[in-house]
């Protein structure tokens, strides 16, 4: 094993290249990246910082840049079997990131080679640096939070007793939320919680260790629940993930929240889950009144093509004629986006086409598209072009324009999508579709249920 002594040094060539990935995460790849609550890192103290895990790579670099404000990068720990080749493993380390050996990689036997990394891990916390953490030790596509290992326990204690029992170790809860895990120009809103420190377990450490280290795990998962979109009933979770959309956008139209505000999403939906937990409890027969008619309106919908969303706005002739002009006018945009990008677009997704794991796409999308092959065919392009004229300033141009293509492109193919859904939909009405009559009726049903939970 590669060594990982002083990995949380100053190294000017990790210092460039997170200047480089911070711009093309904040303001390339989302449209909108939100940290709340950053004036909640401790500074200068020793950090473990702990999140839920709902994404591969993007989840990382959602805590990374969270941490851009306070000048320190933390230090990753990820599962041990992307290490197993050489190069892969000192990629990693260049980046800031230990293994962690999991008994269903590496065996039993290898679970022993965690002692050097939780070592160096509180080294890192003794000089008051920050160690980062997924308690989860895996990812899911589900806005749910699975159950807490104790490494980062374990971390924690070995930091506190490393400095003699004498100086605080603090845990850092966070959550990250998407409104989408794989698109390109997405949403991400971090949110960062109330750091606590554990000297009370201290002298329970000392004696027994082990029971000292579940409480901390179970303590810290608390934290980290009370700051996500926690859907913990799994027999309705899509039922109640359609809700959060539906009823989501009713609470923050009475609260006069803006809907552009990715945040507020996130603080209406767990709103909605709040409501919907409380019901099930005090109403259970309500509750399941409303799952079944859920159920019953997201069968329509899959059925229909559609999307709830649709069913949220008013049908109005006018205003879908002027958006079907619109349409027409943006098309040859998109046509012409779509072939500017085609090229590093699809250089990724011959990647991603072998990758088994879903939940990974996007990190590759992220890595391969937004950081090598879209600046790398724009940079070809603009050469190309001051190649064939003869004139520098249309690098400029293009290094400007070709970018600015790719949003575009993408935003108007979003319209035309929606510009879609929207024919269909008068299409559905016109012809009096049952599933769509049914639909509008479950609909109205379903809310006026919310309303009497509210």
């Amino acid at each position: 094993m590669i060594s990982f002594e002083n990995i949380n040094k100053s190294d000017w060539r990790y210092n460039l290249m997170f200047k480089y990935v911070h711009f093309m995460h904040n303001h390339v790849y989302y449209r909108q990246y939100k940290v709340l609550n950053q004036d909640r890192i401790p500074k200068g103290k020793p950090i473990v910082a702990i999140c839920n895990h709902q994404n591969g790579l993007t989840d990382a670099l959602g805590i990374l840049f969270a941490f851009a404000k306070d000048g320190r990068h933390p230090v990753f720990i990820a599962r041990a079997d992307i290490f197993k080749k050489e190069i892969a493993a000192k990629g990693l380390r260049f980046l800031k990131i230990m293994p962690a050996f999991r008994a269903r990689d590496v065996g039993s036997a290898g679970v022993g080679e965690n002692d050097a990394i939780f070592n160096q891990s509180a080294k890192i916390l003794e000089e008051n640096g920050v160690v980062a953490l997924f308690p989860e030790a895996g990812h899911q596509d589900r806005h749910f939070l699975g159950t807490f290992k104790k490494g980062f326990a374990r971390i924690a204690f070995r930091a506190a007793e490393a400095m003699d029992f004498k100086e605080p170790v603090y845990i850092l809860p966070m959550s990250n939320h998407y409104d989408n895990y794989f698109s390109v120009q997405g949403r991400l809103v971090m949110t960062i919680g109330e750091p606590f420190e554990f000297s009370d377990l201290y002298d329970l450490y000392k004696e027994q260790p082990h029971r000292a280290e579940k409480i901390l795990t179970d303590r810290a998962r608390v934290y980290v629940k009370d700051l996500m979109l926690d859907i913990s009933n799994q027999e309705w979770y899509d039922e109640q993930e359609l809700l959060c959309t539906m009823y989501g956008r009713e609470i923050m139209k009475q609260e006069g929240k803006s809907q552009r505000y990715f945040p507020n999403h996130l603080d209406a939906s767990r709103k909605v889950v709040s409501m919907l937990e409380k019901c099930e409890k005090e109403k259970p027969e309500l509750f399941g009144k409303l799952m079944n008619k859920t159920r019953q309106y997201s069968k329509a919908l899959d059925k229909m093509h559609l999307r709830d969303w649709i069913f949220a706005q008013k049908q109005s002739l006018v205003g879908s004629f002027f958006r079907l002009l619109l349409s027409i006018v943006l098309l040859p945009i998109v046509v012409a986006g779509w072939a500017i990008n085609i090229v590093p677009f699809s250089l990724s997704s011959l990647v991603t086409r072998n990758i088994k794991d879903y939940m990974l796409h996007s990190s590759f999308h992220f890595a391969i598209g937004a950081l090598v092959s879209y600046p790398l065919w724009y940079i070809i392009t603009a050469s190309i072009l001051w190649a064939t004229t003869g004139l520098w300033w249309t690098i400029l141009i293009c290094l400007v324009a070709l970018p600015l293509s790719l949003v575009i492109y993408l935003r108007s193919k979003v319209m035309l999508k929606k510009m879609y859904n929207r024919i269909r939909r008068f299409r559905l009405w016109f012809r009096g579709n049952r599933y769509y009559a049914s639909a509008v009726e479950d609909r109205k049903e379903i809310m006026k249920m919310m309303k009497e939970i509210e």
